[in-house]
């Protein structure tokens, strides 16, 4: 990595540094406990120095996450890999800086911001009710008129509902489509008889995000659907994009806003953990926050990474129901995201019975259950009737994970 980059991280952050520890409870103790310097002499001084910030430490020390200055104007909710639900404060200036990334981004395959998008994602701000959900719902609509948008829901990846996803897209004629990982590979392998038809838009890019693919050869076969580029946009509900792979496949990193460490897993050979620290202004800064992910490195960059070949991930499971329908599990965690006595959940099918369990101090009230069944049932009317139920631990991997949906048979 170019020194002169690292160095201007290094300096962004300690101009940030000294403010977030004034304003940020939280970062104040941590200063105090571990004596941390008002700025750091090298990156290596910082990671010598430097705890991690772990997302035990955002449920534990959750009364902590409050700024003594400008006050949030939104949460950034996240179930995670773990599913165990994280609120991170937030404010509305932060949204820009994704949108500087992920436009960069797309301009690396020609994308102009007047080009038409095909989305097929989770709209979880469209679960509302009464008439705060209309007025979402019309709100989202002009906007992408405006924008030059249209979407299909990927709550609905069964077969009749992808069909009729291809039509919607072939009859808006977009420039670039961008969706959920697992949800553009199951559109590519229902409708590969339309590939003639796809390949006559002539489309710039084809962009994958929220997950990791769920076969190695998801993204030959969405290159061949589609006729255009794939490439797979990285971050998480807590951070927004944080790099995003070029023409060639490798992950280049938006080194003005995070700063990346790579460290060895102990785990798996060859692979290194990511931890991750901000270098913008935002209401709750993460510091060398263990975002959870695995990549492969590639040489140098010890400690800081401006390009990586690729992330080790998880992809999100589907849901099956009756007749054919098949939902994408990202359905739950939006359904489920504002429910601040969840600790963790998972959604448990077997033999064709779906339940969603949970972890909890207590058990939910009525109007808490209430709420979540509303919701499933904007999502499915067969998923409002499924049980809830409380538990002391949810199922693991023999390797300790926890996944989001557990099958049996």
């Amino acid at each position: 990595m170019s020194r002169g980059i690292s160095d201007w991280q290094l300096e962004q952050f300690n101009r940030l540094w000294p403010d977030v520890c004034r304003r940020m409870p939280y970062f104040n103790r941590l200063q105090k406990q571990n004596d941390l310097p008002s700025a750091f002499s090298s990156w290596a001084d910082f990671s010598k120095k430097t705890p991690f910030l772990e997302r035990r430490n955002l449920h534990k020390d959750h009364s902590l996450l409050v700024s003594l200055g400008k006050k949030s104007e939104y949460w950034r909710t996240t179930g995670g890999s773990t599913e165990e639900p994280v609120q991170i404060p937030a404010w509305n200036s932060e949204k820009e800086h994704a949108r500087r990334d992920s436009k960069e981004a797309r301009a690396w395959f020609g994308v102009e911001s007047c080009d038409r998008l095909f989305l097929i994602w989770g709209h979880s701000h469209l679960l509302g009710r009464g008439i705060q959900r209309y007025w979402n719902r019309s709100t989202r609509f002009l906007k992408d008129q405006w924008l030059g948008y249209r979407r299909y829901s990927a709550y609905d990846l069964s077969e009749e509902g992808l069909r009729k996803a291809a039509k919607s897209l072939l009859n808006f004629k977009p420039k670039y489509v961008l969706g959920y990982s697992v949800a553009l590979d199951r559109f590519a392998r229902i409708n590969q008889d339309l590939s003639s038809k796809f390949h006559k838009l002539c489309l710039k890019v084809v962009i994958a995000t929220a997950e990791s693919f769920p076969r190695p050869e998801s993204p030959q076969l969405i290159r061949e659907v589609f006729g255009s580029p794939v490439a797979m946009e990285y971050g998480a509900v807590e951070t927004g994009p944080m790099a995003h792979q070029d023409s060639t496949g490798i992950y280049r990193v938006f080194w003005k806003h995070f700063f990346l460490e790579a460290i060895l897993s102990p785990e798996i050979t060859g692979a290194y953990e990511l931890l991750v620290t901000t270098l913008y202004p935002r209401y709750f800064p993460l510091v060398r926050y263990r975002i959870g992910d695995l990549i492969l490195k590639g040489e140098g960059a010890d400690y800081s990474l401006q390009a990586f070949k690729a992330v080790i991930g998880r992809c999100n499971d589907l849901v099956y129901l009756k007749n054919d329908k098949v939902i994408h599990s990202e359905a739950f965690a939006h359904a489920l995201k504002d429910t601040p006595s969840l600790l963790g959940y998972q959604v448990s099918q077997c033999n064709g019975e779906i339940k969603l369990i949970y972890l909890a101090k207590e058990p939910m009230a009525e109007t808490a259950v209430n709420e979540i069944r509303r919701r499933l049932t904007l999502i499915h009317t067969e998923l409002g009737s499924i049980s809830l139920e409380r538990v002391e631990h949810l199922h693991q991997t023999l390797a300790g994970k926890t996944s989001r949906i557990y099958i049996t048979q």
